[in-house]
């Protein structure tokens, strides 16, 4: 019994030897299994061996730099199951530098070649001496809004007309009505003749004439009343009569737009005036407003240049040009001079004024003087059986409208037509001989 006691009590010393040899063999294991990183936490169980590995490592030389250090990471119990399931996508990367990115070259923006520019010459003899292509000569003639004309006139002719020329006799103050300060009736009767003679004249003038006229009596005429238009038509006429005696031909312009409104209604009332004259003495009359007015006919300060871009044409005070503005306005003028310039019914230039003045008729008796004639029915021109009508010429003259309208007469029968009733075709209309008389020959009796 004691020995069977001995051996259970044997045996059961080994379970428990057994057991704790286990226990700390699982609990070894458990404590590498959920130990962190060596570079986490504290250090591994088995310093003795890492030290000669790392006195070995120390010893090699480095064959090259060591990397960048990795950043440190916090100790977490869960830390084997991330490396194990996440791979190495949770590692920490490097991330490369980008790029400086370089700013696109800025777009190279084709300029257009600059319009020449042309040149405005005091003389017609100083034209032809700075190019010998010069064979037509424009003068501009009128105030300084003429002088506008004339240097937008000259980039045009230096853009695709070489051959002509542009003189410009511009005065501030000049202007068609009695008092200006320069009288453009007695300077259109002093222009050159001759070789200094221009081809083409053209006028922009009464700026300054927009205000009422005193006569020589002292009469005061309004704006535009009866009495205004009758004295400036007149020095209109006289001014074109001057310009007639060169016998060139004559463009007249109206004068553009401004800004003001009541000045504006003026204008139009002007323009309307001018025009008149200007084509009742045969010539040339340039209306430029719509060039400078929008569809409403409002004042506009910028607009379509010739060019086609939208650019600014007045000057801040509302009546002058810009370079385009005076481009555009030399325009209208130039569409004009194609057909002027050609020289085909440009007349020559007379040798003597006297010659080319109009004709003159003669209200009285006496020798005609030059180009006069002699009024028709004066005194002594025609005899009295000249004067006669001809019975031949009465009975051929054909009927007027107004003679057979009033009177009823039938017009001349055409052969052919419905309303020919003579039968058979081809007769006379008249009888040759006169029908028998129906009544009774006289001086017999009737039974």
């Amino acid at each position: 019994m004691r020995g069977l006691h001995g051996n259970r009590l044997g045996l059961k010393a080994l379970a428990v030897a057994g057991a704790l040899v286990a226990g700390c063999s699982l609990a070894q294991a458990q404590n590498d299994w959920f130990r962190p990183p060596a570079d986490i936490g504290q250090p591994s169980a088995r310093p003795s061996q890492q030290r000669p590995q790392q006195q070995r490592q120390q010893a090699r030389p480095q064959q090259r730099a060591a990397p960048a250090a990795e950043p440190r990471r916090a100790w977490s119990p869960f830390q084997p199951l991330i490396d194990l399931f996440g791979g190495r996508d949770n590692r920490p990367r490097r991330v490369r530098p980008m790029e400086p990115e370089l700013a696109p070259p800025p777009p190279v923006v084709a300029q257009q070649p600059a319009e020449p520019r042309g040149k405005v010459h005091a003389s017609a003899s100083e034209a032809r001496a700075a190019s010998d292509q010069v064979k037509e000569v424009v003068l501009v003639f009128g105030d300084e809004q003429a002088g506008t004309l004339a240097q937008g006139l000259a980039d045009a002719f230096a853009a695709d007309r070489e051959t002509a020329a542009v003189v410009a006799r511009a005065e501030a103050d000049a202007g068609f009505a009695p008092g200006s300060g320069v009288d453009l009736i007695a300077a259109a009767r002093q222009l050159p003749t001759g070789s200094e003679q221009a081809n083409v004249i053209v006028v922009l003038a009464g700026s300054h004439d927009l205000e009422p006229i005193t006569d020589a009596s002292g009469v005061r005429a309004e704006l535009f009343d009866e009495r205004w238009r009758d004295l400036y038509s007149r020095r209109v006429e006289d001014f074109l009569l001057a310009l007639k005696l060169q016998r060139r031909n004559v463009v007249v312009v109206g004068l553009p737009p401004v800004e003001d409104a009541v000045r504006n209604e003026q204008i139009a009332r002007y323009n309307a005036l001018l025009k008149e004259i200007v084509e009742r003495s045969g010539f040339i009359f340039v209306d430029v407003t719509d060039g400078f007015v929008d569809e409403n006919g409002k004042f506009m300060m910028s607009g379509p240049a010739v060019d086609g871009q939208r650019r600014r044409l007045r000057t801040a005070d509302g009546a002058g040009f810009t370079r385009a503005g005076a481009r555009k306005l030399a325009f209208f003028v130039d569409q004009k001079l194609d057909d002027l310039l050609t020289g085909k019914d440009l007349p020559a230039a007379a040798a003597d004024p006297a010659e080319s003045r109009p004709s003159i008729i003669m209200l009285t008796g006496g020798p005609p003087a030059g180009n006069a004639r002699t009024l028709a029915g004066a005194p002594g021109t025609l005899s009295a059986a000249e004067l006669r009508p001809s019975p031949v010429a009465e009975a051929d003259a054909t009927p007027e409208p107004a003679r057979m309208l009033v009177e009823g007469t039938a017009p001349p029968v055409v052969p052919g037509r419905t309303d020919d009733f003579r039968w058979p075709p081809g007769q006379p209309e008249e009888p040759l001989v006169p029908p028998m008389p129906q009544g009774p020959l006289p001086g017999t009796a009737t039974p």
